[in-house]
C-alpha cells in the first residue's frame, strides 16, 4: 500500500491496523436492509466502519433508480468516494448499478459494479479486489491472525430493517423496479423470526418490517376462506412484537389494493406496533391512475385512509405522490389535490415524474398523452409541497401540550431527536447528559416549528 495512504490512516499499515469501509445508502428500507447485511460481513471480516466523507479502504455505494434525482445522486456518490481516497476500492451496486452499470464506470473509474443479484457477493470480491493493493494483502493476513474472527456489529441500537420480501410483480406504467429487482420472493416467518432475534441481540431497539412489494407476503399455504388477505403479515408483526428486549415495531408501506381491515386492526391494536401507516397514492385522478396502471381507485384509497382514521384518530398516515405524470391535466391535478385534502396526510413525499428507461410509460408518452411542461410540474410541486406543509402542520399541532415518546436517533448537548410513535420528528430538551442513541424518551410538546415538534 503506497505509504501516503496508510498516513492517512484510510488502509491497513504494516502494524496490523483495521481495514476500513464507509457505506453510502439511497432509496427505499429495502436498500437499508441490504446495506445493513453488508456491513455486518464486512465487520465480521475484520473491517471498521468509517464516516463516507472520511478517506477509507473500501466504498460502497448502495443505489437508487426509481427517479432521474436518484440516479444523479448515486453517480455523485462514487464520484465523491474516488475523490476522497483515488486509490480505495469503490463498490456500487443496487438499482441504478443493474440498470445501467456504464455510468458509475464513467462516474469513479475502475470501479468494481455489481447487480442486485450479485449485491451480497460484494464484500467477497471488494475484498479480492483490495489484495491487489501493494502489501494489503499481507497486511490483512496479519490483522486477522492477531484478532481471529470479529463479533457481528450492532444494527445501530436504534432500528433494524427486517425484510420480508423482494421484487414485484406488478407492472405500474412508470416504475422499473420489477427489472431491476426482478420477480418477487418472499421469506418463511420462521427465517424472518431467526433474523429478528439476531438484531434485537445486536442492539436493535425499533424494528421496521419491509419489502418492495409486502402484499405478497401470503405464506407457503394456501389462504383459507374468509381469512385477511394479510393473515402472515399480522401474524408476523405480532410475532415480531413479543420478541424481549424489543420496545418498537414498524410496518413499512403496503399497496393501497392489498390492505384490509384487518390488518389496520393489527398495526392500530397489537402492543408494540407504532401507530403509523404508509399508503403510496401516486395520484387522486382515476384516469391518472389508470395510465400508471395502478390496480385501486381514488374511492378504494380514501376507504382505508377514512377506516384508518376511524381507528386510530391520531395515528400517522403518509404518503407518496408523482406530479406531473404523462397527460396529466389540470383537473386531474386538482383530483389529485383534493384527495390530499380529504385523507388529510401527516405528511407527503412529493416526486416530480421523470422517464425511467424502458417502462411503459417511458416508451409510451405520446400515447399517455405527452410529457408535462417542466413550469406546470414545478408549479403543481410547489402547491403539493405547500399542502403538504399544511397538512403535517394540523396534524402534529394536536399533540402540543401532551406527552409522547421518542426513540432517539440524534443527540447532542442539551437535546436529543427521534420518531414518535406516529411517526413525528421531534427535537426534545434534556439534562440526562448519559443519553445514548436508541433509549427511549417521554416528552411533553411545546410547538411545531414546520420540521418538527418541540418540547422537553
Amino acid at each position: 500500500m503506497p505509504p501516503e495512504i496508510a498516513r492517512r490512516g484510510a488502509s491497513v499499515a504494516s502494524n496490523g491496523a483495521r481495514p476500513t469501509f464507509a457505506l453510502y445508502t439511497l432509496g427505499c428500507k429495502v436498500n437499508q436492509y441490504d446495506s445493513h447485511q453488508i456491513a455486518r460481513i464486512l465487520v465480521a471480516k475484520g473491517f471498521r466502519r468509517v464516516e463516507f466523507r472520511e478517506s477509507a479502504d473500501l466504498y460502497v455505494i448502495d443505489t437508487c433508480t426509481v427517479t432521474a434525482h436518484a440516479d444523479k445522486k448515486s453517480r455523485q456518490a462514487a464520484s465523491r468516494a474516488r475523490r476522497n481516497n483515488p486509490d480505495a476500492v469503490v463498490a456500487v451496486t443496487g438499482c441504478a448499478a443493474t440498470k445501467d452499470a456504464l455510468q458509475f464506470e464513467r462516474a469513479a473509474p475502475g470501479a468494481l459494479v455489481l447487480s442486485n443479484a450479485q449485491k451480497f457477493e460484494l464484500p467477497e470480491r471488494a475484498i479480492a479486489r483490495l489484495q491487489n493493493a501493494e502489501n494489503w494483502a499481507k497486511n490483512y493476513a496479519d490483522f486477522r491472525a492477531q484478532t481471529g474472527s470479529e463479533p457481528v456489529p450492532s444494527p445501530t441500537r436504534e432500528r433494524a430493517v427486517l425484510k420480508i420480501q423482494d421484487g414485484c410483480n406488478h407492472k405500474c406504467s412508470y416504475c422499473i423496479i420489477p427489472r431491476v429487482r426482478g420477480e418477487s420472493v418472499i421469506k418463511s416467518r420462521a427465517q424472518l423470526m431467526r433474523e429478528a432475534r439476531e438484531f434485537v441481540s445486536e442492539g436493535a431497539r425499533e424494528i421496521v418490517v419491509t419489502g418492495v412489494s409486502m402484499g405478497d407476503f401470503r405464506g407457503q399455504e394456501p389462504e383459507i376462506a374468509g381469512q385477511s388477505r394479510n393473515a402472515e403479515i399480522n401474524a408476523l408483526l405480532r410475532a415480531v412484537s413479543t420478541i424481549e428486549g424489543l420496545e418498537r415495531v414498524r410496518t413499512s408501506s403496503l399497496d393501497p389494493a392489498d390492505v384490509d381491515a384487518e390488518w389496520l386492526e393489527t398495526v392500530a391494536k397489537t402492543p408494540k406496533v407504532m401507530l403509523h401507516i404508509h399508503l403510496a397514492l401516486q395520484s387522486g385522478s382515476r384516469g391518472v391512475l389508470r395510465r400508471m396502471r395502478r390496480r385501486y381507485s381514488p374511492e378504494l384509497y380514501l376507504k382505508w385512509a377514512h377506516k384508518w382514521r376511524e381507528i386510530a384518530p391520531d395515528a400517522g398516515l403518509t404518503t407518496d405522490v408523482i406530479v406531473g405524470f404523462p397527460g396529466e391535466t389540470e383537473a386531474e391535478w386538482q383530483e389529485t389535490l383534493e384527495l390530499c385534502r380529504a385523507a388529510k396526510f401527516s405528511s407527503i413525499h412529493v416526486f416530480p415524474y421523470s422517464p425511467r428507461e424502458d417502462t411503459f410509460a417511458a416508451n409510451h408518452l405520446q400515447e399517455l398523452g405527452g410529457l408535462v411542461a417542466t413550469e406546470v410540474q414545478k408549479r403543481r410541486v410547489a402547491e403539493l409541497i405547500a399542502l403538504g406543509n399544511r397538512l403535517a402542520g394540523e396534524f402534529a399541532r394536536q399533540f402540543l401540550g401532551l406527552e409522547n415518546e421518542i426513540l432517539v436517533e440524534n443527540v447532542g448537548p442539551g437535546w436529543a431527536e427521534g420518531l414518535t410513535p406516529a411517526y413525528l420528528k421531534a427535537r426534545v430538551e434534556i439534562s440526562d447528559s448519559k443519553l445514548q442513541k436508541g433509549d427511549l424518551v417521554r416528552f411533553t410538546a411545546r410547538e411545531w416549528d414546520g420540521e418538527s415538534l418541540r418540547g422537553a
